[in-house]
């Protein structure tokens, strides 16, 4: 026999000898999908069905950022900015994710200990502010309209803006061949989101967040790989990517614009949650819009805000320069090193916004607990005065004492009323209604749209004034009054937010509460019911 033919019937038992082990893998095969599963097999599958890696709280690159904004609004005492929020959508079509509820999320991180930020989430699918008041209106899913509301969309996909590859292929004769390749593609995904004033539909100025973040795919594979063994060949391929998801990228972002719309709303210097020096070119910018934005009395104003916040203030928050702000304005130029004279230009306002200086000389004022005195007139009115401490609580004569308030309250028709309040002595007010029939009490002062408690001494203030709010005739009203302000002094827990129930039973607790963490003077003045 000659050789070649010996290597030709070689081969053909080869052949046939690969052709009975494949119909006989085929036939196994067969044979298994006929049969019954094994009760071990099935278990197996269970105990796999499971994915390997577990679940866990999302933490993103922006949530020390939302802690550092919650941290920074306990620390001033904000509170009650009510938004309101349409539906975020997807104007590319190419990122199906629920943006709504992410900043939903974002906005609740934010808010954890300060509740300084109150969403309302009603509404679903409604595409605009009209549709959404008008249903409001129909359902009552407010009793009192948010005074902002958030409208945002993903609004850019640019998908493969560039693209790197690189490709290299080895052959070995007719025996072996492989061809190595990396790609790397970038994908550009952005988010657009704004606030909107919900009693004139006009747009916050500044107020607003565009931000896009770059998404890499990379792709590295050994491919088309082919060898021949034998005379038979075979083929083989090998891929390895990773890609940067398109729903966490969007988290960022909107994440991202949850600090910059609130940080800019309240003029908050976010800029230091996200790490950002105040020398960026970016917050210099920022600051700058601020300043310019304001004439010299609403700067006036929102210098002694943050005076009154940081202690160093304890004045009426109007536009007009007094002696007491300008002793205010030398103890903080002091406390930050500038010189204690000079005028509130960029320079000093841009330190202002960015320097922590120490907490102010009025902190440091002695405080001691007080009791109060039941007061009753000759008509029936039940008014509180300040006694000391260890004073017992006695009916007294209406002519001995002044209170430093005087609350009354009226009917006005439809099943309104109006309360009225007459300051005796400069001070700090809240007031609140309790429904008679389920006892949840609410704060109606200060609120969204008159937020400065202070009363000077001879104010006068009617409820609900120009507040876009109604006050029901059933109600009871009272009101506390403090010296000085009490609400920072309040931990997380007594920091509820104007027209939102108040898990205390009654006006007297409310007072103790605010007495008790303030070590104030706190009164307690029930209103008189008025009936001509």
């Amino acid at each position: 026999m000659t050789p070649h033919l010996s290597s030709q019937r070689h081969a053909g038992q080869i052949a046939t000898a690969t052709q009975i082990a494949a119909a006989a893998l085929a036939l196994s095969v067969l044979v298994g999908c006929g049969g019954l599963p094994s009760k071990s097999s099935l278990e197996t599958v269970r105990s796999q069905q499971n994915p390997v890696d577990r679940s866990q709280r999302t933490i993103t690159n922006f949530t020390p950022a939302l802690r550092c904004m919650d941290e920074w609004m306990f620390k001033a005492g904000t509170r009650d900015v009510t938004l309101m929020m349409e539906e975020l959508r997807d104007a590319t079509q190419k990122v199906p994710i629920s943006a709504r509820d992410m900043m939903t999320s974002a906005i609740s991180d934010m808010t954890r200990r300060s509740r300084a930020v109150r969403l309302s989430v009603f509404g679903s699918d409604q595409g605009n502010l009209a549709q959404l008041l008008q249903q409001a209106q129909k359902t009552q899913a407010f009793s009192v309209v948010p005074e902002f509301n958030l409208r945002g969309t993903i609004s850019q996909f640019d998908e493969d803006v560039q693209r790197q590859s690189s490709t290299l292929s080895l052959l070995a004769e007719r025996a072996f061949g492989v061809r190595l390749g990396n790609e790397l593609r970038f994908s550009v995904l952005g988010f657009d989101a704004a606030l909107v004033r919900t009693d004139s539909f006009t747009l916050v100025p500044g107020a607003s967040s565009k931000n896009t973040t770059v998404i890499a795919k990379r792709n590295a594979s050994a491919g088309d790989g082919q060898g021949r063994l034998l005379g038979a060949g075979a083929v083989f391929s090998f891929d390895a990517s990773r890609a940067e998801g398109n729903a966490q990228a969007a988290r960022n972002m909107i994440e991202l614009s949850a600090v910059e719309l609130i940080g800019k709303l309240i003029r908050a210097p976010y800029w230091q949650c996200l790490g950002l020096p105040d020398d960026h070119p970016e917050v210099v910018r920022e600051i700058e819009d601020w300043f310019f934005a304001m004439d010299e009395s609403e700067r006036i104003a929102f210098v002694k805000e943050r005076l009154r916040e940081r202690r160093y203030f304890d004045g009426a928050l109007d536009a007009t320069r007094s002696p007491g702000f300008d002793e205010a304005m030398l103890d903080y130029r002091r406390a930050l090193g500038l010189p204690a004279s000079g005028p509130l230009d960029m320079a000093f306002f841009k330190r202002f916004v960015t320097a922590e200086a120490p907490t102010g000389p009025l902190a440091a004022l002695a405080r001691s607990p007080v009791g109060v005195t039941r007061t009753a007139s000759s008509a029936g009115l039940v008014t509180l005065a300040l006694t000391p401490a260890s004073s017992k609580a006695s009916v007294q004569d209406a002519g001995s004492t002044t209170p430093p308030l005087q609350v009354f309250t009226r009917a006005t028709g439809n099943g309104q009323a109006e309360v009225q309040l007459v300051a005796a002595s400069a001070g700090y007010v809240y007031c609140y209604a309790q429904d008679p029939v389920t006892q949840a009490i609410q704060r109606v002062f200060p609120n969204r749209f008159v937020r400065d408690p202070r009363l000077a001494a001879g104010a006068l203030l009617a409820l609900p004034g120009a507040g876009r709010f109604t006050l029901d005739a059933r109600h009871r009203f009272a009101c506390i009054h403090a010296p000085r302000e009490v609400y920072n002094d309040l931990p997380s827990s007594l920091r509820w937010g104007d027209f939102e129930d108040i898990r205390l039973a009654g006006f007297e607790q409310i007072r103790q509460a605010f007495a008790q963490t303030s070590k104030l003077p706190v009164a307690l003045v029930p209103a008189q019911v008025i009936t001509r």
